[in-house]
């Protein structure tokens, strides 16, 4: 009951420190939902960019009448212009491309005459490279059909889930961006909340008194993990503008996830911070100074972003399905790897149960290693 006491007073002293500092409080609160609102800004503006701008520096010569509305409607000026002159801009990047028709231009279905048709790009302009991927698509539907391929509308030939690939891009981005917009939120406080202390020297006169030492850093954990969950709700907060966003752009491929999609994925990610906080206070409790606890934080925290970018490279999956239910086994990476899987394909209840419950095992751990290093009196600055 005394070490439960000794805990809660820790932790309502560490909760108004918290509370009094406003650089602590912008960076729980108000950062994460800033950094997923900025994504979902950034979406829009690329989204209405695109949109937009449909008419570049591109020009066509002897352009057949039939296929001038195409060309217009995927940017192309149609003025008068000069072949040598505009391909030497077109070097110099000041126009985007120049397609060149041969005179009385038309298709022979047999094969017998083929025109050649001139395209000069600069393939190290992006807007330039764009329009040879729309003029290429244009030209296409012109060549002479030799056969067709799926041509009944009426069949559906795609026999995978149709709503995969947007599916596998939200999986892709979300956990990674979820973990670093919440560690990035108490990074500093958690790395500077045993180390700090040691060097200003306060931690000497707390380790003096009649506390127990566990319970002061039971109580400084608790502290920490209270910033970790409130970080995780702005997150989520900022995560539901974002996801509205990135439908808006998906547009008629648009996904959706019921509630307990998004229930579980924050179960998840808080179950992960809190296995990476146990870790970060073991770095600070190490540390000698604030500054060598921040730097020696970004390890784990870049090998967790490591393990994130893993997790949804398309390349590493061939990897990950070999290694089978083994991926639920590593701390915080398993985490990364349920989210996906959660989001990609949904998961068996065993797989949440575990990954949970050997995260907050690996956390506890951590809280036992640093109540050790309490318990040492070589933490104590001599």
């Amino acid at each position: 009951m005394i070490m439960f006491k000794d805990i809660s007073t820790v932790y309502k002293k560490e909760i108004k420190s918290i509370l009094k500092d406003k650089a602590i409080l912008l960076m729980c609160i108000l950062l994460p939902f800033g950094i997923m609102f900025m994504e979902g800004y950034l979406m829009t503006a690329m989204g209405d960019t695109e949109e937009k701008e449909t008419t570049y520096n591109a020009y066509c010569i002897n352009a057949p009448q039939e296929l001038s509305e195409g060309l217009k409607a995927i940017g192309f000026s149609d003025k008068a212009v000069d072949k040598e002159t505009t391909i030497e801009n077109i070097k110099n990047k000041e126009d985007k491309m120049l397609v060149i028709f041969p005179e009385n231009f038309a298709i022979d279905p047999e094969g017998a005459n083929v025109p050649n048709i001139e395209i000069y790009f600069n393939s190290s302009d992006n807007d330039s490279l764009r329009l040879r991927e729309k003029i290429s698509s244009l030209l296409d539907t012109l060549r002479p059909e030799v056969f067709t391929i799926n041509a009944d509308t009426s069949v559906t030939y795609d026999l995978g889930d149709e709503d995969y690939q947007a599916k596998n891009l939200i999986a892709s981005m979300v956990p990674g961006l979820l973990v670093m917009t919440i560690i990035y939120g108490i990074m500093s406080l958690a790395s500077n909340i045993i180390a700090g202390d040691k060097e200003s020297n306060f931690l000497n006169t707390v380790l003096i008194t009649p506390v127990r030492r566990s319970s002061v850093a039971i109580g400084k954990a608790l502290a920490v993990m209270t910033a970790a969950g409130t970080s995780a709700i702005s997150a989520f907060a900022g995560l539901a503008y974002l996801m509205s966003k990135f439908n808006d752009m998906l547009g008629e491929y648009a996904v959706s996830y019921a509630a307990a999609d998004y229930i579980l994925t924050f179960i998840v990610i808080i179950c992960e911070a809190f296995a990476l906080v146990g870790l970060i206070l073991i770095i600070s409790t190490l540390a000698k100074t604030a500054r060598q606890a921040q730097t020696l934080s970004v390890i784990p925290i870049m090998v967790l972003f490591l393990g994130s970018f893993l997790t949804s490279n398309a390349g590493f999956d061939g990897v990950l399905t070999k290694i089978g239910s083994k991926n639920y086994l590593v701390p915080m990476w398993n985490a990364s790897y349920l989210t996906k899987n959660i989001l990609l394909s949904g998961v068996s209840t065993t797989d949440i149960l575990s990954t949970c419950a050997i995260n907050i095992v690996f956390g506890i751990v951590c809280l036992g290693v640093v109540s050790v290093l309490f318990n040492n009196e070589k933490i104590v600055n001599e």
